[in-house]
């Protein structure tokens, strides 16, 4: 064989190299190789030594040991950099592989795209390989990605007919927000939606890889349930002070609860050991985390910090971090804001906000352990004035009607300055709709109705009679619009302030069910808010209607119901010499509906009401008198003193320090509470 020259040598020894496979990274390499897009340390490259869990975390994923991961933890802890953007970019990438991200809906896949995944590969040595052409290398909808390697990003969602899903296979699949896809689409006659998507990777068998994020949603959500029947894997931090392995939890965090400000809060919060009860400084708190250890369901760690017992057997990795691995939130931060939220005016959101956001905990049922009201005790919450007198204490008096193809009810509300409210008439009329059209039938009934009602009632210790102040008209059935809307604007200046068309709207509606959306500021669509309420313009110029949150007002007129009679807050009906019997079917109509409270994605712990009985007309009139009443002016609570003093003076803050070339726990902490609360003013 003829002797290779030196340019032959070279030659072949690189296309040995060439033909050579590529060696692949660990996915911790390759996820210190790149560089984080935002956050307090954006421009610099990813260490798990700022936050410990993520190496923990990555050591697991690159085990080969099982090919399901689910994670959970607390938000702005890092859980999207290391749950759904870094396994996106090292199959897409190094592997590289086609990849499927799962979404709840297809509206949150440019969000994805723009705020996520973007920003990190424009950050990265891959931002050549993106498409310059197609859909997504302009902006705007993305559905699929083709980068410059070959490889592909497919978005897919939960909703959407199950063919949408059906048509595109890969080994990867990610998923955000997983709880969102826990439930079968209205639209499947398949599995859930999840598992839909899992099943895109089923031609590749134990070879898959699927990664679910999500934060907790509840007890029964998926990603819960993935975590705890997979290996329910959990970092155990050595106590400095017994030395035992512990998991502080939230019961575990204490010192704010006696404090009298927000700040006394702030100083006396602090982690301690569940072993020995001792506090933890921040400083041992880091130090814990650095030599924390991973330990699966079943297993033990002895004191020199070994652990004992085997793995579960099973193919999911369920991981959870907690408050107290999250070193970019200060134990301080976590107390202030466990003071605020005990005493916050909505508490249990608050606590809903604090177990899931920063506890990583799924968010516990609210108390609904009351027994459904009951007629027999209804019929005896008579007041001693008459039908129809109004009490001399009368400060506002609404009428809510709701109407039907051949008759209508209406029922009068009056709002006490004692706090209380009292129905002094209801009723049923008729509609004239085998006579007329329905269109004129409606507007005849009402208007032989509000003939009545206008004049007004006699009101105790006064001579002349009350007029109503709001007259509310059910407008939910659409043939009957036209028809309330006309006879609302059209009959002059008066009767148009007084008589007003309603639409309610919530997850109980029989008619055009949806949940109400409460807008946060007026506008030239939005002309006034209320509680539970707004005023919107319709489509002909000077003509509104009010948009009603039903759900809101039969939760109110619900308590309002369980109050003692002669408590403020309370509803009273009028009385008569026929005792109980005469407001039977007042209390049957009251009692039609049944709360129902229930976890819905997206949205939270949410309380419906569901049919018990087949009429609920009064019910619904009362829902529109009370939202009324609101309207006009009446409040269930006093309004405030307004303050004559003097402004309190204003106070300057120092100027910060200049930032030094690494951010510190504090400031890196202070970065996460300031983007917490920009996303609370965006939800607002």
């Amino acid at each position: 064989m003829a002797t290779l020259t030196p340019n032959t040598a070279a030659e072949a020894r690189w296309f040995t190299r060439q033909a050579r496979a590529p060696r692949l990274r660990t996915m911790r390499a390759f996820a210190e190789g790149l560089v984080l897009p935002d956050g307090p340390w954006v421009g610099r490259r990813f260490r798990v030594e700022r936050q410990p869990y993520t190496g923990h975390y990555l050591d697991l994923l690159d085990s080969g040991l099982w090919n399901r991961f689910t994670a959970v933890g607390p938000t702005q802890s890092g859980k999207t950099w290391i749950a759904f953007i870094l396994p996106t970019l090292y199959h897409l990438f190094e592997v590289e592989e086609n990849v499927i991200c799962g979404l709840p809906d297809m509206d949150m896949a440019a969000d994805k795209w723009n705020l996520d995944l973007l920003p990190a590969i424009l950050r990265s040595p891959y931002r050549d390989l993106l498409p310059r052409r197609g859909l997504g290398s302009k902006g705007g909808k993305v559905r699929s990605l083709t980068f410059r390697n070959g490889c592909t990003l497919r978005f897919m969602s939960g909703g959407g007919r199950d063919k949408s899903r059906a048509a595109f296979t890969a080994r990867v699949l990610v998923v955000t927000e997983a709880d969102g896809l826990d439930t079968p689409g209205s639209t499947s006659r398949e599995t859930d939606k999840l598992k839909q998507l899992e099943g895109r990777t089923r031609a590749y068998g134990d070879h898959k890889r699927i990664y679910l994020e999500c934060t907790a949603s509840i007890e029964e959500g998926r990603i819960w349930q993935e975590v705890h029947q997979g290996t329910a894997t959990e970092l155990r931090l050595p106590c400095p002070h017994c030395k035992a392995h512990v998991t502080p939890e939230r019961e575990h965090f204490s010192g704010w609860q006696e404090a009298e400000n927000e700040h006394a809060a702030r100083a006396a919060g602090a982690f301690h050991c569940p072993a020995c009860a001792e506090p933890w400084t921040e400083a041992q708190r880091r130090a814990a985390n650095l030599r924390a250890v991973a330990v699966h369901r079943g297993q033990e760690v002895t004191p020199d910090g070994q652990v004992t017992g085997h793995a579960p057997p099973t193919s999911t990795l369920g991981f959870r971090w907690s408050a107290v691995h999250n070193l970019f939130t200060s134990a301080a931060q976590i107390a202030g804001e466990e003071w605020a939220a005990a005493r916050a005016q909505d508490e249990e959101a608050a606590d809903r906000e604090m177990r899931q956001q920063v506890w990583a905990l799924p968010a516990a049922p609210p108390d609904v352990d009351e027994a459904p009201l009951d007629t027999k005790i209804l019929v005896k919450r008579r007041d001693h004035f008459a039908r129809g007198l109004l009490p001399p204490d009368t400060q506002a008096v609404t009428v809510g009607v709701d109407l039907g193809k051949r008759y209508g009810h209406y029922l009068v509300l009056a709002g006490r300055s004692c706090r209380r409210l009292h129905i002094p008439d209801y009723g049923r009329f008729d509609v004239p709709s085998d006579a007329f059209d329905l269109q004129v039938a409606i507007s005849k009934a009402l208007g032989d109705l509000v003939d009545t009602l206008q004049p007004g009632w006699p009101q105790e210790g006064r001579p002349e009679l009350r007029p109503p102040d709001q007259i509310w008209i059910d407008e939910s059935y659409p043939a009957d619009r036209d028809a309330i809307h006309g006879f609302c604007h059209r009959t002059g200046e008066g009767l148009r302030r007084l008589c007003r068309p309603v639409l309610g709207r919530g997850v109980s509606q029989r008619r055009d069910p949806g949940r109400y959306t409460h807008p946060s500021r007026t506008s030239r669509s939005i002309r006034r808010i209320g509680n539970g309420w707004h005023l919107a313009r319709l489509d002909r110029p000077g003509w509104t209607h009010v948009v009603l949150d039903v759900d809101h007002g039969k939760n109110w007129l619900d308590a309002r119901l369980r109050t003692p009679p002669d408590q403020p807050g309370a509803l009273t009906f009028f009385d008569s010499p026929a005792g109980d019997r005469e407001h039977i079917t007042l209390t049957k109509h009251l009692t039609a509906e049944r709360s129902v409270t229930e976890w819905k994605a997206g949205l939270g712990w949410v309380t419906r009401w569901e049919a018990a009985g087949r009429a609920n007309h009064l019910l619904d009139c009362l829902v529109y008198a009370a939202g009324a009443l609101d309207l006009a002016g009446w409040r269930l609570t006093a309004e405030p003193e307004p303050s004559t003093g003097p402004p309190p003076l204003s106070r300057q803050p120092p100027l910060p320090p200049p930032a030094p070339a690494e951010p510190t726990a504090t400031e890196a902490a202070g970065w996460f509470a300031q983007q917490k609360k920009s996303r609370r003013r965006g939800r607002r």
